[in-house]
């Protein structure tokens, strides 16, 4: 950008190549899609837990009502280990979520670097390209997108 400022350049074009850069930015990428399958999975074990916790309580309910006092503290008993294991759950999901974050985070600054080595026009295509690259999860593409502005080069 100095450089363009400098000649007054409003658009300035280039074509970048961090090795070691994108060699990291491939790492975070791995560690990003690693985030959002263990996102999904824990996502589907607390939807079945809350599924057998709603269970459980209907059941609870019923022995309860039937007077069945041992049934209900063993099921109460299954509840309260079943609403531990969901806090353990709960648990790993917050820390699956600020490592995602950690790494998105990362990969929005590649955005910018990449962005900030092109002016006018051209900076304006690389943030729109990587846009569509993210929105269509095409995040191999972000590479060629760093390295010469537009996708598939």
């Amino acid at each position: 950008q100095e450089l363009a400022d400098s000649f007054s350049l409003k658009d300035l074009k280039s074509i970048a190549n961090f090795p070691e850069e994108m060699k990291a930015f491939k790492q975070t990428i791995e560690v990003v899609e690693e985030c959002d399958r263990t996102r999904l999975k824990l996502q589907a074990d607390i939807a079945e837990n809350m599924n057998l916790v709603k269970a459980l309580v209907v059941k609870a309910e019923d022995v309860r009502l039937v007077g069945n006092m041992e049934n209900m503290k063993r099921i109460y008993a299954q509840l309260y280990e079943l609403n531990l294991e969901l806090i353990g759950e709960y648990k790993k999901r917050a820390r699956n979520h600020a490592e995602l974050v950690k790494n998105l985070k990362t990969v929005h600054s590649m955005i910018q670097k990449a962005a900030r080595l092109r002016t006018g026009k051209y900076k304006t295509q690389v943030v729109q390209e990587c846009r569509k690259a993210i929105k269509s999860n095409n995040i191999h593409a972000l590479v060629d997108i760093f390295r010469s502005g537009q996708a598939g080069n």
